[in-house]
């Protein structure tokens, strides 16, 4: 896996720099704030001629920065149920069947902005997390617990054996979103770009919502959704004593 650009490059080395095994940049020298990251690390960065980097990322905007990781650095199922086991609002983000890279980045880059505290992604016919959903999610895929999971419905009942809440976003037989009342432990699950929520997956939502939509628009693309209700959520606790 190639990482590229200053931003994703940065969010690696915050995060998980022992997956990084190959730090390559071109030009005189490094990126400030990437020098000052490697200080506490073994990492030798190499130079290499602009055109090298540039076969290397497919022509893409590198930045004269680039990292070969060997992982995605995933979290286990059970560290997102620690992680916010003392948090009473916690939000844990389910994705069922969004494959777009573009889709999964944008999506990513919300959940960071707007109070996501974990992202759960099936691991079938679904977008894992790539260097292309990592350029667009602008590196904020580093800034979330991200687990993939071999079963999603079974992923969401064990979540509700725990103690959260299922909100499952629906385009029919569901309360608009804003009248949801978010102080609870939730998941939410946004569909994909085409089929939505599986239905075994749907059959596990406990509040069904939609977005309300003018009569002319049929849908939102699945990262505009989830921006919408991301934000709507965040809206309401923030009025909420």
């Amino acid at each position: 896996m190639i990482v590229f650009g200053i931003h994703p490059v940065e969010e690696v080395l915050r995060r998980e720099p022992s997956a990084i095994q190959e730090l390559l940049f071109t030009g005189d020298h490094l990126p400030d704030t990437i020098q000052s990251l490697l200080g506490d690390t073994s990492l030798r960065p190499r130079r290499v001629p602009t055109e090298d980097l540039d076969q290397l990322t497919d022509d893409g905007n590198h930045q004269r920065v680039a990292a070969r990781l060997t992982h995605f650095p995933y979290a286990h199922f059970d560290d997102l149920l620690s992680l916010t086991e003392d948090n009473p609002r916690a939000l844990i983000l389910a994705l069922s069947q969004v494959q777009d890279p573009g889709n999964l980045g944008a999506i990513l880059r919300s959940a960071a902005a707007l109070g996501v505290d974990a992202v759960l992604l099936p691991k079938h016919r679904a977008a894992s997390v790539t260097p292309a959903v990592i350029r667009a999610s602008a590196g904020m895929a580093f800034h979330l617990p991200i687990a993939e999971v071999t079963n999603l419905s079974r992923s969401l009942k064990a979540l509700q054996d725990s103690g959260f809440w299922i909100v499952g976003t629906l385009v029919d037989d569901a309360q608009p979103a804003w009248e949801l009342d978010w102080d609870m432990k939730a998941v939410l699950v946004m569909g994909g770009e085409h089929r939505g929520i599986r239905p075994g997956v749907a059959q596990h939502c406990d509040f069904p919502i939609t977005i309300p939509l003018s009569p002319a628009v049929d849908s939102l693309n699945v990262s505009a959704a989830a921006a919408v209700v991301l934000y709507d959520r965040l809206r309401t606790l923030r009025n909420t004593p």
